[in-house]
């Protein structure tokens, strides 16, 4: 008759338990990374609006910042700490020739890519009619 647990069967138990509680840590930490990302992309796209405007295309291959594109929309920004913070954003502008959309187009459109590099790339489509 037994009445407790050999060594081994000890030694296994706490194994098993160790690499659960490893794996719960993984998890966690690729968590954090994913929200993190996830925030950083995030901030990172809401940025990238201050760059779409109709006259995106003059800055075509050019590395520009937010605080140069919003002075040439005719926004005057006076805080010196917003002033700060947009020159701190900036993103290389890319825009491609324009796309041929059939050789029978009912309505005229203009149709370019955008790509806005940063951290984080983007792509935008542009149309004119």
């Amino acid at each position: 008759m037994r009445k407790a647990f050999t060594i081994i069967e000890v030694m296994v138990s706490v194994l098993l338990i160790s690499v659960v509680i490893l794996a719960i840590i993984q998890m966690q930490k690729q968590t954090k990374d994913m929200a993190l990302y996830l925030s950083d992309r995030g901030k990172n796209e809401l940025s990238n609006t201050l760059f779409l405007d109709k006259s995106i295309s003059k800055y075509n291959k050019a590395e520009k910042d937010a605080y140069t594109i919003l002075q040439a929309q005719s926004f005057h920004i006076n805080d010196d700490e917003t002033k700060k913070i947009l020159k701190n954003i900036s993103r290389k502008i890319n825009i491609s020739d324009p796309l041929i959309m059939g050789d029978e187009q009912l309505i005229p459109i203009n149709l370019n890519y955008i790509m806005l590099k940063a951290q984080y790339s983007a792509r935008f489509i542009h149309f004119e009619l």
